[in-house]
């Protein structure tokens, strides 16, 4: 384990559980379908049930990884000029919070978030627990947002994007998942219109793209983390 292992532990789960998920998928395949077509759905809805157990996966591992960042962010004792502006703006949802209106306060706040701005540079203080002011799942189903608000927090470089379909592949998910979970079309017509090589596709496509921000964290904490450390 590294010196981010919390944040690696995240990805480990996640990883882990679309690997089970490839697994049961692999069983599905093998399955014969009753007179080549399966009347009553049954297969076709362990197909469906693919795209809410990705969806689960994906808003578990936006829920836990800001508080993995902290966690790491603060063991590592990294200081607040090592971070990006985009992190601090974050550690400072309380105070921008002060700045929505015409008042003497509110004048004050902003002062004090421009001037924070300014000295950014030079701020040694060390970072504290900030995982309640980071939210990378916000309860609705996680999709491209959220990778870009992670990739624009953190100031990663490049893409979010491993594949150029990334896109495709968590729209589909986020908008399958829904009409799953909420009925919007029955399963097992979502079932059957997705085999289940093209699913252990998807699941494969997901890992990769998981590993792809592994690795881009990884660096970002390699490029911070303390000589003494």
């Amino acid at each position: 384990m590294t010196a981010y292992g919390a944040v690696e532990r995240v990805f480990s789960e996640a990883v882990e559980r679309l690997a089970r998920e490839r697994r049961r998928l692999e069983v599905l395949s093998a399955q014969v379908e009753p007179q080549g077509f399966d009347r009553d759905g049954f297969l076709a809805m362990g197909r469906a049930l693919s795209y809410v157990v990705m969806g689960g996966v994906l808003e578990c591992f936006m829920r836990d990884l800001p508080r993995a960042l902290a966690t790491d962010v603060a063991a590592l004792k990294i200081p607040r000029s090592s971070l990006p502006l985009g992190l601090v703006a974050a550690l400072e949802a309380a105070a921008f919070r002060r700045c929505g209106d015409g008042t003497i306060g509110a004048l004050l706040a902003r002062t004090a978030i421009l001037q924070g701005a300014v000295l950014h540079a030079s701020d040694v203080r060390l970072v504290e627990d900030f995982s309640e002011s980071l939210k990378l799942a916000d309860g609705s189903t996680i999709g491209q947002k959220n990778f870009e608000a992670l990739w624009a927090l953190l100031d990663l470089p490049g893409e979010w994007r491993n594949a150029p379909n990334d896109v495709f592949l968590l729209r589909e998910v986020k908008d399958k998942r829904n009409d799953v979970a909420h009925w919007e079309a029955d399963p097992v017509d979502i079932g059957r219109s997705k085999r289940p090589s093209s699913l252990i596709e998807m699941v494969d496509q997901l890992i990769a793209l998981l590993d792809h921000v592994l690795l881009n964290i990884c660096y970002w904490f390699e490029e911070r983390i303390p000589v003494s450390s």
